[in-house]
């Protein structure tokens, strides 16, 4: 089952150079995923499963532009214990496909706290497609820590970052991993990132993210009280 919704790209959804941000693409991927969700039963407004994300990859191979409309597809392509997987596509409004994605989850419980179980009915509701994909594989592998930073700064965490699971929202995790980097940097054509979401911020906390040159990017750690909480990799023209 593929899920299918067309997005305008308003002022709010560019960057600098009123092209489709990276937050943007997030969002986007949020609502047609949470879309499908409500489709097979997963009401984010009835019942206490939630879909929690562990990782996204994205790649960028060609960027939208405001007052531009895209179409933007997703389904679920692979399911096992109580992870899934599932990826994004979308297409520019001459047909290309400009921008693909695949995500990992884990479902949880959140009256329990504790994970549930993929069922074969679950598989049978979102329809999942196992032969359709972009990507390698369906799981995306952890992102490993260099061995040095050269810039870390601590941020507090508002309650303007915090979503309806009472936690850091996905997309603010890659808002704040951006505002540690260099101007040089950040003035860099993003090409692809990867995000590793290990465990949830929550409201009040004060993280302190790390950030690090790679030979074609950057990498940005996002920690706790020394713990890691997530990561993100940019991949840099």
């Amino acid at each position: 089952m593929i899920i299918t919704e067309k997005f305008y790209i308003g002022y709010s959804s560019t960057n600098r150079n009123l092209e489709l941000s990276d937050s943007a693409i997030l969002k986007m991927f949020e609502d047609v995923a949470t879309m499908h969700g409500e489709m097979a039963g997963d009401s984010v407004k009835t019942t206490s499963v939630r879909w929690f994300l562990t990782a996204y990859d994205v790649r960028i191979h060609k960027r939208p532009k405001l007052d531009e409309r895209v179409e933007c597809r997703t389904w679920s392509h692979d399911m096992r214990g109580f992870l899934a997987s599932r990826e994004f596509e979308i297409y520019n409004a001459d047909g290309e496909l400009v921008i693909t994605a695949a995500s990992n989850w884990a479902r949880m419980d959140i009256k329990t706290g504790r994970p549930e179980r993929v069922t074969p009915e679950t598989g049978e509701r979102y329809g999942t497609e196992k032969d359709r994909t972009n990507f390698e594989g369906p799981w995306i592998g952890k992102l490993k820590e260099p061995e040095e930073y050269q810039i870390s700064k601590e941020y507090y965490i508002d309650r303007n970052f915090i979503d309806a699971n009472n936690h850091m929202n996905n997309v603010c995790y890659l808002d704040l991993a951006k505002c540690i980097l260099p101007d040089a940097v950040y003035e860099k054509k993003v090409t692809s990132f990867e995000i590793m979401y290990r465990k949830a911020i929550e409201y009040g906390k004060t993280v302190t993210c790390h950030y690090s040159e790679l030979s074609d990017g950057c990498f940005i750690a996002i920690k706790c009280d020394g713990e890691l909480m997530s990561a993100v990799k940019f991949g840099l023209e």
